[in-house]
């Protein structure tokens, strides 16, 4: 299984909208997952309502702090603007997003950023390879 990891500083808005809007269109054998590098104690409350609108239920979530444990079992990571403040081994699976956060945003900027967000995943999600092996767990022999 491979995993997209998405990261921001506190982990509730632009990672953990790129989270649900991936793993609603996941790939076969992809998944994702969100962190921050300083993660926050709630999520945006924003969030579910922008989600709802687009069909996704969120669920039950809260802000995770990103580990070296996480990068290394990441195929791919995608920052948002916290590259350089990420673990080790980051850089090389990497891109960086450059999209605003949620602060003094309207309702209709949030939905702007989600329906950006939107289109990334998705241009992602078609870049990614059928089958992949994951860098901790290696695919068994057949």
């Amino acid at each position: 299984m491979g995993t997209v990891l998405f990261v921001c500083v506190e982990n509730t808005f632009r990672s953990v909208l790129s989270e649900a809007l991936f793993n609603a269109i996941a790939p076969s054998g992809w998944r994702a997952e969100s962190a921050g590098v300083q993660a926050a104690t709630e999520i945006n409350p924003v969030v579910p309502p922008l989600l709802r609108e687009i069909g996704i239920e969120l669920g039950p979530k809260k802000p995770r702090t990103v580990t070296p444990q996480m990068i290394a079992g990441a195929t791919r990571v995608v920052t948002f603007g916290c590259l350089d403040r990420c673990p080790l081994g980051a850089r090389e699976k990497a891109e960086d997003w450059s999209l605003p956060g949620a602060t003094g945003k309207t309702m209709e900027e949030l939905r702007s950023i989600r329906d950006e967000l939107r289109r990334r995943v998705a241009e992602l999600s078609m870049r990614l390879p059928a089958s992949v092996v994951s860098p901790t767990r290696p695919r068994a022999k057949d």
